[in-house]
């Protein structure tokens, strides 16, 4: 813990410096070994392995976040409260940061367009509930045909059409 005797006091003559340099030793060499170590090759096959399984998990775990994503929609719809699309707004931002990861661009692009609107309305306008289902009904459609990859024209056309939508929804 640093006293008050350890800090330098502020010098009378102000061409002098009066800054501190503490020195801190630099153990990160010791710590590394110098040869051998893990081998990257095999680190990054490890790591495909573990996402190739946990890709199973993640599509059963869209699932339920599209079914999550279908109740707050239906509660913002009938409420208009505002928590319900700070709900949204947190699962979309998970989903998207993750749909890339695992195959799933789609979701990704959707959710960024999602969280785009969200993000840069002005705080005097409500969210738009027929953009919330248009944006959850295009998750789901990725979701139950399996889109993997970047998906097909009509697919492409979909995710164009809701960055416009949400664009024009801005004013932009």
């Amino acid at each position: 813990m640093v006293t008050k005797e350890d800090v330098p006091a502020v010098p009378d003559n102000p061409d002098r410096s009066w800054h501190q340099v503490i020195e801190r030793p630099n153990d990160l060499a010791k710590k590394v070994p110098k040869t051998g170590g893990r081998d990257p090759e095999r680190a990054i096959r490890e790591a495909d392995e573990i996402v190739k399984r946990l890709e199973a998990e993640y599509i059963d775990k869209l699932g339920q976040d599209i079914d999550r994503l279908e109740t707050y929609g239906v509660r913002y719809r009938q409420s208009r409260d505002p928590s319900a699309v700070d709900s949204l707004f947190r699962l979309i931002h998970n989903m998207r940061g993750q749909g890339t990861t695992f195959g799933y661009p789609l979701i990704t692009e959707i959710g960024r367009s999602f969280c785009r609107y969200v993000r840069e309305l002005p705080n005097e306008r409500s969210v738009t509930p027929e953009l919330i289902d248009q944006h959850v009904d295009a998750m789901k459609v990725v979701y139950k045909r399996g889109m993997k990859g970047d998906g097909d024209a009509v697919a492409r056309a979909v995710v164009e059409a809701l960055s416009d939508a949400v664009s024009k929804e801005l004013g932009r």
